[in-house]
C-alpha cells in the first residue's frame, strides 16, 4: 500500500466502513464484497476508516478479479469512535468523489456482503430514499436484548419516533448532503438518518457471523449508544421532558392543595404533624420539578446559541492521510 497525493477517489458504489485494528476481518469483507454477482459490472470503491489502528496490513486491490476497482484506507491521527469514523468517511466522499450510491457497513462481518443486493433493490424501486437494513433477529444475550428493548422504548418516549436499524444502509449520492451537514452525525449515524428528514425504506437482512474474534459491543457500550442516538434529538427530548415536569409539577401543586383543604376540614385519619410533612414534601417535589424544568429550558436555549459544527469542517484537521492499495 502506498500514500498517494491523489485524493480523486474512483467509482460510482462507494462502501465505507469503519476498522479498528480487525484487517483479517477487512479483508474478508472485500473478498466477498469482490465476489458478488450482484456487483460484477460495477465500478465499486471500498474505503476503509482506519480509526486509530495499531497497523495496517491490506492486499492489492490489483490482486481481485471482481468488481472492486479502487481500495483506499482514510487513516485518522487518533481514535474517534465509531459513529465519528462513519462522520468522517462520509464527508471525506462527499468533498472527494461523486458517488452514485453509499453504502455504510461494518467490517467484523455481521452486515453480510450479500445482503448489499437487498439494499441496491430496494433502492432501485425508490431511488430517492435511503435504505436501511433492520435485522429480522438478534442473537446478543438476554440482558443485552432486554436493555436493547429498553433502549428503544426510551427513543420512541422521549422523540415520537421508533428506530429499529443500525448503520448498513445505503445513501443515495444526491441525498448524502441530507445526512452529512447535520450536526447529529457526530453522535449517532442512524439516529441521523431519522433526523435528516429523507424518506427511509426499511430491508430485513439476517445477522450475519464474525469473520474473527468476538463482538466489541458491551451493554456498557450500547447505553453510551443509546444516550448518543436521543441526543441526536435533545430539542425535541428535552421539551418532552418539560412537559413532563410541567404536568408533574401541576399534580403535585394539586396534592399539595387537597391535603392542605382536608387537614382544614379535621379529617379523622389524619395524624396529628401528618399532612404537614406530607405538605413540606410535596413542596420540595415541586421545587425540584420547578428548577429541573427551568434549567431545562436554560440549556436548550444556550444550546440554539452555539454554532453548528459538521464534520467537513474539522475532517481535514483529523486527517492523516489516504492510502491506496
Amino acid at each position: 500500500m502506498t500514500q498517494t497525493p491523489d485524493t480523486k477517489l474512483r467509482g460510482d458504489l462507494f462502501i465505507v466502513t469503519p476498522v479498528l485494528n480487525d484487517w483479517d476481518s477487512f479483508q474478508q469483507l472485500v473478498r466477498e464484497i469482490d465476489a458478488l454477482p450482484a456487483l460484477q459490472g460495477r465500478n465499486v470503491s471500498i474505503l476503509a476508516v482506519d480509526d486509530g489502528s495499531i497497523g495496517i496490513e491490506v492486499e492489492d486491490v490489483a490482486a481481485l478479479p471482481g468488481c472492486v476497482q479502487d481500495l483506499n484506507v482514510l487513516r485518522l491521527k487518533a481514535n474517534q469512535g465509531h459513529q465519528r469514523a462513519i462522520a468522517i468517511g462520509l464527508s471525506y466522499i462527499y468533498e472527494h468523489a461523486a458517488p452514485e450510491q453509499v453504502i455504510v457497513m461494518d467490517s467484523d462481518g455481521e452486515d453480510r456482503p450479500q445482503d448489499i443486493e437487498a439494499l441496491l433493490k430496494a433502492h432501485e424501486e425508490a431511488p430517492q430514499k435511503i435504505v436501511v437494513a433492520k435485522r429480522r433477529q438478534r442473537s446478543e444475550s438476554f440482558v443485552f436484548k432486554a436493555f436493547y428493548q429498553v433502549y428503544k422504548f426510551m427513543f420512541a418516549t422521549l422523540t415520537g419516533r421508533t428506530i429499529s436499524f443500525g448503520n448498513f444502509s445505503l445513501v443515495p449520492g444526491n441525498r448524502l448532503s441530507n445526512v452529512i451537514f447535520n450536526t447529529g452525525i457526530w453522535n449517532n449515524y442512524a439516529a441521523t438518518l431519522l433526523k435528516s428528514r429523507v424518506p427511509i425504506i426499511v430491508t430485513p437482512t439476517d445477522r450475519g457471523k464474525r469473520f474473527f474474534g468476538a463482538s466489541s459491543m458491551s451493554l456498557t457500550s450500547l447505553i453510551v449508544h443509546g444516550i448518543s442516538a436521543i441526543a441526536v434529538f435533545s430539542d425535541i427530548a428535552i421539551g418532552r421532558m418539560i412537559t413532563l415536569l410541567t404536568l408533574t409539577a401541576g399534580i403535585i401543586s394539586i396534592a399539595i392543595f387537597g391535603t392542605a383543604i382536608m387537614r382544614f376540614l379535621g379529617a379523622e385519619y389524619f395524624v396529628p404533624g401528618y399532612a404537614t410533612y406530607v405538605i413540606l414534601f410535596l413542596i420540595n417535589l415541586l421545587a425540584v420539578s420547578l428548577f429541573t424544568g427551568f434549567m431545562m429550558i436554560l440549556l436548550l436555549l444556550a444550546g440554539r446559541d452555539r454554532a453548528a459544527t459538521v464534520p467537513s469542517d474539522i475532517a481535514d484537521k483529523l486527517i492523516d492521510g489516504v492510502v491506496r492499495a
